[in-house]
């Protein structure tokens, strides 16, 4: 089997890398096309993954549509050249049009509700969506997983923390939090009000820091204040980092959900959140925030919304004292990871058993779902 794998974002290189690397083992042939989205380039260099350079959409409309008709023109060929049989991507647009007009099987992924809206009529033209069950739009040709995309490349089955004190350079055992600040300029973040402002940067990591280490990740450069808590690691060692925090809180729902899934309580602002950040809130292993000062300006139409910024910098200084009840964190967090599937090996065996499992699939029960565990 040929199969075509599309990527437009750093965190898709980890979404299916680990699906490549086991359908080649299975002696399928596997392609790569990819954007130069921040650190994806670097990333499928750091592992060994050859690919198809396609073009990334600027911001404004006139340039978008430019890209798209490029992007066409590039995988078109490309898919034709390579004899595709199935692509698998992230609802990319020139993606789902080039495998729409070509009539070649099309498996999606989604999980962020906010974008899955903007690109409600490509939903139609996939032969299958894949959604995580906590997933709260609904769109066409919908199949629910029990899981979520973190859990494609962090499952246990799949990933093994390494101890991360020699990379930080801290001593061991040394108690340390994360934070991750990003740059508000995805498609699925216009119009909305964006996370910390400068000040309350300052403020979270200055509170954070009386009680342990502190490292930043950020996707714009962080004022002189800050500069000194920088991370300086390589790529594709941040899961180690995450999995060894006491605490990881910021702005990137992916990081955030990353942390839960390794089993690193996280705190997170964001504006309208995810499905499943939803739902690892409502578990209590994730605290949500809402971007405002003011806690009384929150208007709680989710129960599991704590507060304001200010309650955001609050939850997290309360996790990395010695007052957090990580015990009963970590029962909460085993019972929640019980529920889920090794996710690879569920897309590895509906792949090379489509389109019969997408039918089996839609009639799934429990026991079903065992075999992928």
């Amino acid at each position: 089997m040929n199969v075509l794998i599309v990527s437009a974002h750093p965190a898709q290189v980890h979404n299916f890398r680990l699906l490549r690397k086991k359908l080649i083992d299975k002696g399928h042939n596997v392609y790569w096309a990819c954007t130069p989205k921040d650190i994806s380039i670097q990333l499928l260099n750091i592992y060994g993954i050859k690919y198809k350079l396609i073009t990334k959409a600027p911001k404004t409309f006139f340039g978008r549509v430019i890209s798209m008709l490029k992007n066409l023109l590039i995988l078109i060929p490309f898919i034709i050249r390579n004899r595709i049989d199935i692509v698998v991507d992230r609802y990319e647009p020139f993606t789902t049009v080039a495998a729409w007009l070509l009539n070649k099987k099309h498996i999606c992924l989604a999980d962020t509700e906010h974008a899955a809206k903007i690109c409600s009529p490509l939903f139609k033209m996939c032969d299958v969506s894949l959604t995580p069950n906590c997933f709260y739009e609904k769109v066409a040709n919908q199949l629910y997983f029990p899981g979520n995309i973190e859990l494609f490349y962090l499952h246990p089955n799949r990933y093994s923390p390494q101890e991360p004190w020699d990379l930080l350079n801290i001593s061991q055992g040394t108690r340390y939090a994360l934070v991750r600040f990003v740059k508000w300029d995805a498609y699925h973040d216009v119009n909305l009000v964006g996370g910390f402002s400068l000040e309350k940067k300052i403020e979270l990591v200055n509170k954070i820091a009386r009680h342990c280490k502190v490292f930043i990740s950020s996707e714009e450069v962080l004022p002189d204040e800050l500069q000194q808590y920088q991370i300086r690691i390589s790529l594709e060692r941040m899961h180690d980092v995450l999995a060894g925090a006491s605490l990881v809180v910021g702005e990137s729902a992916t990081m955030a959900s990353e942390s839960v899934v390794l089993g690193t309580p996280a705190v997170y602002v964001d504006e309208i959140g995810r499905g499943y950040t939803d739902e690892e809130a409502r578990e209590g292993l994730l605290h949500m925030f809402r971007p405002v000062e003011d806690a009384s300006k929150v208007i709680n139409d989710k129960e599991w919304i704590e507060g304001g910024v200010e309650e955001a910098i609050a939850k997290a200084e309360e996790i990395v004292s010695e007052g957090f009840d990580i015990n009963a964190w970590n029962e909460k967090h085993k019972k929640w990871l019980s529920t889920k599937i090794d996710c690879t090996a569920f897309l590895v065996w509906f792949i090379e058993n489509y389109p019969e499992s997408r039918a089996e699939s839609m009639k799934a029960d429990k026991e079903f779902w065992e075999r992928f565990r």
